[in-house]
Order: structure tokens, then C-alpha cells, then sequence
């Protein structure tokens, strides 16, 4: 059995040689030269085994039942804070089995990858869970194949990580997954039976006193082009691609489920000395900025000059993200946690977001409702529960910075978990009282929207629907079309029956295909509403990347600031020029006939000019595709200006749309600067106009009646809101309680009127 134990050792330095963890020049020379010698297998057995075994942190010996007993080995159990060590295993399996090798740590804080709603309620916490965080200082993995081959001996690579400095007692578990015990090395690994044996509780532990070498606070001087300090996403990797701080360590503001970390300038990040990569963005509006440093024992500091290639603030526009969460989805999901407004406000500040709304929700809503004031709030970005941070040993203190005050958070309210959710998550925005009259519980709410559309109207709050194109994708990237979705998801469902009745105001999307998020809104606009259109992210839910990965720009004459921003940031967005989508290209002063108002009145058909300022930013070369062949930026990601690309030019396609169809179109350089455009477009009855470069980015529309007839652009487009009114009542209806169906009836036959009585009005088919 000697040349498959050379074979695994070979493979074994190679790992550790590619990890970059420091070995003898000449080990590998030695290893290779047992491979001619023409002694006995035992002898040269003995010879590899005797050359490995200074760097063997741990013996791990399989009994026959799969249970193993773990002790330490040769090699000095030096670690390094907030670093990587590897070291070899040795793995005696005499009984040959084969199966899985996993080394779980009790000194990591294990359920923090669950996602699920009840994932964490099952944790011994009563008190405090401080002692636990206190003692999860340790992360393991196995590092490369952890397949078990069956051979008597072998060996594996495993990798520690500990968050402390100094001193530490530690212990290392293994766990073999046995797929089935077997007596034979020809037994094809396809016949595996995946019979897992033996259990963690019984397996023996080496016992390990570490000496882990102190690591340093490196500071990050993070500034914007202008000199000012800022708030940035920082994604600090080793030669390896391993982020830090360990995402299996991190508490909030650090999230798990985040590569990046939120830091603001004079902020630090516990690293060891070693080469980094680090880069920097701060939302789709900066390019990144990559830099590589060699941290040495005495660096102190790293600065990184942020690359801005597009400031809509400074034309007038000011971003908004007006769907995120708290609680929920990715963050911490048991009702009676989630994070803190003094960390969204840090998220929302790193992706230079001026307004963002943080919704409460189902699973968070009676712990975050606590957090709701009616009004905009911009707080300093401490550390959430101080003493879960020093456990952890987050002792860095928040720093100010030039532009925090260029971040509000408004906290109101998203009816997702409620009983009327089946006919579309309602956004609330602009609240003065977040719960519906007459209840106590979530389930006391209405089982249809349209009674909590009008009391949120009754508030003067703006009210719509989130991730729009859920369940509406038809198979047809035409826009507008006339197929009847399902109506069997959570998008804009019921808002075909709420707008016609003047309780819906707007639908949020830029997340996903653009037919299915579009076409509801087209067909709304071509039989003359005026309901909106807003870029969202739906935070961390559909999209954990962050705050802004959709966005709404609006125009506004001053920044929205104070308790009443939001306040601002909606009207000028009710009343003025606005453009949503992924931040990537940018649609400025929008003009008809050189009138950015969203109506305009003509005395009769004939040619106007449409003005506006384009901007977008391509990299010169397109990515690279992934492997298997795979397309770039494939699903579930919709909006990216990525996509608009034409072939593999620095080239996108900005067209004019006449009622929801391209009326002109041209070729714009994707390389950041602005540029003019104008169409000169005919107009031969009362319509909409507007700009896009789809998947990237969507005006509002401009309103144009002539002759002071009102917009009915397509008799098909009322037909086909009447008829979806009908499938929407088929597929919905007997979710709705049966005290509420009559109203629920009468309403719906409402719409149905509505737009029979439109389709009538309509001047063309």
C-alpha cells in the first residue's frame, strides 16, 4: 500500500503549498525519491510517514463502526489571531471504510449559517448569550478533498482560524459519514450507499493548548474622491479567497452572509501580516477600486480613495431603496431578533443610499415595530449589544464621517406574512400608526389588501407592491403582452383591482425579468393611470448583496434631510422627474419639448422632442463567462446593465417608448460620461412617453394629452386588465375569509367595470 500513501501525502503538501502554508524546500524532493527506493513498502511506509510527521497537528483513528479517536500529533499547535494555520491529518483507517470526514468545532457559533424562521429557537440561550459567543473562538475545515478512500492510512489538510490572541484550550472532533464499510479498494465509488454510521457524542477529541501569536487593528482611511470621509464596502481576502473577518465569526454590523464588511474611514479590521487583496465600492455609482498590500507586524494602516464615476445627487437625484429589511430572510429570523437601525444605518451608508426604508415584516414585526417613530432618522453607527461585541472581540469604536447625514432611515411596514399576502406584498411608505385598527395580532389583519390600502391612504401614505413580476412571468420577454398570468406568487396580484379603485400608487421591481415586472405597469399606463414605477432590493431576502441593488432617483430642488425626508423624497417623486433600476446608467432631466413635468398639454397631434442626459459604466471587456459555459449574470440577477451590453461592444441601447412600445432607439458608449440625446417623435393621439436601457434603467413616464382628450392607448391593453381581473379573482379568491368575500366581490366587479368602461374609451385596438 505504499505508492496510494505517497500518492495522498503528495497530494497533501500540495495542498498546503497551494494554501501558503511555509514547508521545508526539500520535503517534497525527499517524498519523491522514496518513489524509485528499493527498499520494502513497510520500510518506505515508515519513511513518509517519518517525514510528515512534524507537521501532523492531529491522529485521527476509524474504528470498525465509524466512530473515531482524535489525538494530537507532532506538529506545535501555533495559531495566529484572526489568521489561517494549516496543518497535516493523519488518517489510520484499518477496517477501510469509506465516507465523509468533517471536523465540527464546539468552539464555533454553530446554527449562525440557519436561515429558516425557527432555526435558532431550539438554542440554550435564557439569559444572555454572551458566554457562548465568548467561547466560540475557534473555526475548523478540512481543507481540499475530505473523502475517506478507503486506504489504511492517508492524509488530509486541515485549517484553524482563531479569533483571539495569546492563549487558548481547544479541542478538534472528527466525524466520519460513513457511505458504507467495505473490504475492497475495487468496489466502484458509484455503488456508495450513503448509510451514515456512528455519532458526533462519541467520538474522541484531542485536547490542544494553543498559542495563538496576536494579529493587529489595521485602520482603513476610506475617502471619496473629494477628500471626504465616507462609509464604504470592504472586501478584505487572502492569497486563498477567504474573506476577513471570518464570516463564521461575525456579529452584526458584520453579517455572515456578506463577503464585505461595512467600514467607515478611521474604522479598523483585525488582520494578521500576510498579502491581501482588498477592495472597495461604495454602490453601483463608484467602480471598484482593488488594492494589494503586505501587511507587516508593524502596519497600522491601509487607504483606499474611492472611484466615483457618477454623482446624481449633484444634477438633483437622490437614491432611494424603499424595500429593506431588518429582520428576516438572511438576517436573524426569530421574531424576537433581527439588527438595529445604527446597523442598517451603516448599510445604507456604505451603499451611498440617501433614503432607505426598512420594512417591517411577518417574522420580525412585533420586535421591530419598536423602531417605528413616523419619522426619517439618521443615528451614528455604534455597535449593537456592546457586550456580545467585546465577547467577540469587537472592541474598534464607530468613527463619524463627512456624509453620514447623506443617509436616512425610515422604518414603516411591508404586509408580507399577513393574511391578505396571497394577493400581493403591500408597501407602506409614510406611516403616522402602523397597526390596522381593531387588531392585536397579525392575524387579525384583513385577508384581502384593498382595506389596507385605503387605511394607509387615509394616513396620506404612499402605498404599492413589492417584487412585482413574482409569479406574473408568462414565458415571453414581449412587452406589452397580452397573456393572462396565474397570479399564483406574491407579485403585484391585486394592484389590477386597486388602482382602477384610487388605492394603489405604485409597484416596485428592477429584481427580475423585465416582462414580467413591466408588463402590469405598461398596460395601467396605456389605458391612462398614472401609477409608478420604483427600483427595490427587497433586503436580504431576494437579494442579500446589500442595500441599492435596485434604486429610485428622484429629483428633488434640495436633499432630503430631517424627520420628514421621506416626506420629501415621495413627493418629488409623486410629482417630478424620477428613473429606477440597478444604478449602472442614469436617465437625467428627462424632457419633453424641453418640459421635464410629468404632464403635458398639446392642441394637437404632431411631432415633440425628447431630451434627456445619459450616463452609464461598462468595463471595456465584457467578464469572462463562467465555467460549464453558463451565461453571464444568469438567474436569478434581472437588472444589470451587463445585459444591455450589445455584443461585446462598450455599447447599450437607450430607446424612447410611445405607450409601451419603441418609437426610436440609440446607441450610447457605456463608458460614464454624460451624454445629450434627443428623438423628434410624432404623436397622433394622447400617450405616455418615456426612456429606458433595459434591464438597466426606466423613467417615469411623461404624460402627454392632446386636444384635452385623456390617454386610452390600447383597447387590448383595458381587455386584457379586465380579463386578468377575472383570473386573479379565480386564483385568489378562496384565500379571502368568508366575511370579507362580498366586499371583496363587489370590488373587483368594480375594477371589471372600470376597465370595460375604458376599453370602450380607447381610440385605438
Amino acid at each position: 500500500m505504499f505508492q496510494p500513501l505517497l500518492a495522498s501525502a503528495i497530494r497533501a503538501l500540495e495542498k498546503l503549498r497551494d494554501i501558503g502554508e511555509p514547508l521545508p524546500d526539500d520535503l517534497p524532493s525527499q517524498l519523491a525519491k522514496l518513489a524509485d527506493d528499493a527498499q520494502t513498502d513497510a520500510v518506505r511506509s515508515a519513511e513518509v510517514e517519518e517525514l510528515l510527521r512534524p507537521y501532523v497537528l492531529v491522529d485521527v483513528q476509524i474504528d470498525e463502526q465509524g466512530l473515531t479517536a482524535a489525538t494530537p500529533g507532532a506538529a506545535p499547535p501555533r495559531l495566529v489571531q484572526h489568521g489561517w494555520r494549516s496543518f497535516l491529518v493523519r488518517v489510520v483507517n484499518p477496517h477501510r471504510l469509506l465516507g465523509d470526514l468533517s471536523a465540527p468545532s464546539n468552539h464555533v457559533l454553530g446554527l449562525v449559517d440557519h436561515h429558516s424562521h425557527a432555526a435558532r429557537i431550539t438554542l440554550p440561550d435564557t439569559l444572555t448569550v454572551v458566554p457562548r459567543i465568548e467561547s466560540s473562538w475557534l473555526q475548523v475545515k478540512l481543507a481540499g478533498p475530505t473523502d475517506v478512500a478507503g486506504l489504511d492510512l492517508e492524509y488530509k489538510v486541515i485549517s484553524l482560524y482563531s479569533r483571539d490572541g495569546g492563549s487558548r484550550s481547544g479541542e478538534l472532533t472528527f466525524v466520519l459519514a460513513v457511505e458504507e464499510a467495505t473490504e475492497s479498494l475495487t468496489r466502484p465509488p458509484f455503488a456508495k450507499a450513503g448509510r451514515r454510521m456512528g455519532f458526533e457524542s462519541r467520538q474522541y477529541a484531542a485536547m490542544f493548548d494553543f498559542d495563538c501569536l496576536p494579529a493587529r487593528d489595521i485602520r482603513f482611511d476610506v475617502r471619496e474622491p473629494d477628500g471626504s470621509s465616507t462609509v464604504a464596502a470592504l472586501t478584505v481576502r487572502d492569497s486563498q479567497r477567504r474573506a476577513y473577518p471570518s464570516k463564521a465569526m461575525r456579529l452584526a454590523p458584520d453579517m455572515f452572509f456578506h463577503e464585505h464588511v461595512y467600514r467607515a474611514t478611521g474604522e479598523v479590521i483585525t488582520l494578521p501580516a500576510g498579502q491581501y487583496e482588498i477592495s472597495a465600492r461604495r454602490g453601483p455609482e463608484y467602480r471598484e477600486v482593488r488594492v494589494e498590500v503586505d501587511l507587516s507586524s508593524d502596519s497600522e494602516a491601509v487607504t483606499i480613495e474611492l472611484d466615483r464615476w457618477a454623482d446624481p445627487a449633484a444634477r438633483g437625484y437622490y437614491s432611494g431603496d424603499p424595500h429593506i429589511h431588518a429582520g428576516g430572510c438572511s438576517h436573524y429570523s426569530v421574531p424576537s431578533e433581527g439588527v438595529s437601525p445604527e446597523t442598517m444605518i451603516r448599510h445604507v451608508r456604505g451603499e451611498g443610499l440617501w433614503m432607505g426604508s426598512v420594512l417591517t415584516w411577518g417574522p420580525c414585526y412585533y420586535h421591530q415595530k419598536q423602531f417605528f417613530s413616523g419619522l426619517s432618522i439618521s443615528p451614528r453607527a455604534e455597535l449593537e449589544y456592546p457586550a456580545m461585541q467585546r465577547a467577540q472581540g469587537m472592541t474598534w469604536d464607530p468613527q463619524d464621517t463627512d456624509r453620514d447625514s447623506q443617509s436616512l432611515l425610515r422604518y414603516d411596514l411591508e404586509v408580507s406574512g399577513f393574511p391578505s399576502s396571497h394577493s400581493g406584498h403591500v408597501i407602506l411608505l409614510g406611516l403616522t400608526d402602523q397597526d390596522y385598527p381593531g387588531t392585536q395580532l397579525i392575524e387579525d389583519w384583513p385577508s384581502w389588501n384593498l382595506p389596507v390600502m385605503r387605511w394607509g391612504h387615509a394616513q396620506s401614505a404612499l402605498v404599492g407592491y413589492a417584487h412585482c413580476g413574482l409569479g406574473l412571468s408568462v414565458g415571453t420577454e414581449e412587452l406589452p403582452n397580452y397573456v393572462i398570468p396565474g397570479f399564483q406568487s406574491i407579485g403585484s396580484n391585486e394592484i389590477i383591482v386597486d388602482v382602477p379603485l384610487g388605492a394603489a400608487d405604485f409597484q416596485c421591481g428592477a429584481e427580475f425579468a423585465p416582462a414580467a415586472e413591466l408588463n402590469i405597469w405598461y398596460h395601467l399606463l396605456n389605458v391612462g393611470y398614472r401609477t409608478l414605477m420604483l427600483g427595490e432590493t427587497d433586503y436580504p431576502c431576494i437579494y442579500d448583496d446589500g442595500p441599492g441593488v435596485g434604486r429610485t432617483y428622484v429629483r428633488l430642488p434640495e436633499p432630503p434631510q430631517g424627520e420628514q425626508a421621506l416626506e420629501a423624497w415621495l413627493g418629488g417623486l409623486k410629482e417630478g422627474p424620477s428613473y429606477f433600476g440597478d444604478g449602472r446608467s442614469h436617465v437625467y432631466d428627462f424632457a419633453v419639448d424641453g418640459d421635464t413635468g410629468r404632464e403635458r398639454a398639446l392642441d394637437a397631434p404632431g411631432p415633440v422632442r425628447v431630451t434627456a442626459t445619459v450616463a452609464a459604466w461598462l468595463p471595456e471587456q465584457p467578464p469572462a463567462p463562467p465555467a460549464a459555459g453558463r451565461p453571464v449574470y444568469s438567474a436569478p440577477v434581472g437588472w444589470h446593465l451587463e445585459r444591455s451590453r450589445i455584443g461585446r461592444t462598450r455599447t447599450v441601447l437607450v430607446e424612447v417608448l410611445v405607450n409601451g412600445v419603441p418609437a426610436e432607439a440609440r446607441e450610447v458608449l457605456a463608458d460614464g460620461n454624460e451624454q445629450a440625446i434627443e428623438f423628434d417623435v410624432d404623436l397622433e393621439r394622447s400617450s405616455w412617453i418615456a426612456l429606458r436601457i433595459l434591464p438597466s434603467v426606466h423613467t417615469q413616464p411623461i404624460f402627454v394629452e392632446i386636444a384635452g382628450r385623456p390617454i386610452r392607448a390600447s383597447r387590448r391593453s383595458a381587455r386584457w386588465l379586465h380579463d386578468s381581473v377575472d383570473a386573479l379573482w379565480k386564483a385568489k379568491s378562496g384565500f379571502i375569509r368568508e366575511s370579507e368575500r362580498s366586499a371583496a366581490r363587489e370590488a373587483y366587479d368594480a375594477a371589471r367595470a372600470t376597465y370595460l368602461v375604458r376599453s370602450d374609451e380607447s381610440e385605438v385596438d
